[in-house]
């Protein structure tokens, strides 16, 4: 062989070296951050983490094994940064993240029309929510997000729980009894117009305060998902509820426009693929009911309502809103109301 051809062949070698040990098919993967709220040590115990691990375990897996994502990406939980969901979905939104969950009220945050869909009695249930998520009107809403906000919805995943009021003062049967007690709410406009019009005075504060606020009696009550039970360590701190739900509490899969938008065709097919096999709606949805059953066997009272209290409550609730939504584009409300049925 000539000095030549052996020349040649030593720097093909070495090329061939370095770029085993450093080129781009070997370069580490590159982080997916998912962010929550909370670690997942503690967010595993409330619906929204537990539903976001499902998801969060799927796509880790998928990443690790799926020769399309293999070696290119990795899942990590970050829930040690930012303290509140609101700040989670701005954080996505701007690139800081690759994902996250969120509810409608932290959308309005960036645009104001989605408070529609935290008004309480606007939605039967939520499989009533997702048929009207899915009408034309409010897809061309969706994808709006996520080419003029920074997020885009993925999947509504399941609801978290239909919110219900909790008291520890009874028998809440009548309009009467419930007269002028305070009930502690997140703060959403639309819940203290529901809560005017039933003659109850709402008290917006932290999740975070509600126990001591109820053991010092600066409330009476409060409204929450029906899964909240056992957060709130109730019925020991709340012995009543009521059994006609408020709202319900859809949640959804977000990731970041930028992200997304710089996968793959072949790349966003696994993701959607993935997340579109694992269905936790059922499970949520189906185990409501079990929950008013549960409560009464653990020394609760579900409230009785009397068909005229009822049929009212409804009522009342209904009429509470309609100055609060009467600039919405009238095409998204009529989706809703076409899809009731």
């Amino acid at each position: 062989m000539t000095f030549l051809k052996k020349t040649l062949c030593m720097i093909g070698a070495l090329a061939f070296v370095i770029g085993s040990l450093g080129g781009p098919a070997n370069a580490a993967p590159k982080e997916v951050k998912f962010l929550f709220p909370e670690p997942y040590t503690s967010a595993y115990s409330y619906p929204e983490g537990q539903a976001m691990g499902m998801y969060f375990g799927i796509l880790d897996f998928q990443m690790q094994n799926h020769p399309t994502l293999r070696g290119k990406y990795k899942m990590r939980w970050v829930g040690d940064i930012y303290k509140s969901p609101e700040d989670v979905l701005s954080a996505v939104a701007t690139g800081a993240g690759e994902m996250t969950y969120t509810l409608p009220h932290f959308v309005e945050q960036f645009d104001p029309e989605w408070r529609v869909l935290t008004v309480p009695g606007m939605f039967k249930d939520i499989k009533h929510f997702l048929r009207a998520m899915d009408t034309p009107v409010w897809k061309e809403k969706q994808d709006n997000l996520a080419q003029n906000k920074g997020f885009r919805i993925l999947k509504w995943v399941n609801g978290i729980g239909d919110f219900h009021i909790y008291l520890n003062k009874g028998p809440a049967d009548s309009f009467e009894a419930i007269k002028n007690l305070k009930i502690r709410f997140a703060g959403q406009q639309s819940f203290a117009n529901a809560f005017k019009a039933l003659g109850c005075v709402g008290v917006a504060m932290p999740y975070t305060e509600v126990i001591s606020s109820l053991q010092t009696n600066m409330i009476d009550g409060h409204v929450d998902n029906i899964y909240s039970h056992d957060y709130y360590d109730m019925p020991r701190t709340c012995k009543y509820v009521i059994p006609v739900p408020l709202a319900v509490m859809p949640m959804a899969l977000v990731v970041s426009s930028k992200w997304w938008n710089g996968l793959s065709d072949a790349e966003r097919a696994v993701i959607e693929f993935t997340i579109n096999t694992v269905d936790t709606l059922k499970y949520f949805d189906e185990n409501q009911a079990k929950v008013l059953t549960w409560w009464e066997e653990n020394n609760g009272v579900v409230v009785r309502m009397s068909p005229e209290f009822q049929a009212e409550w409804k009522k009342r609730i209904a009429d509470a809103n309609k100055d609060f939504i009467k600039d919405v584009n009238p095409a998204l409300l009529e989706a809703i109301q076409s899809t009731a049925e």
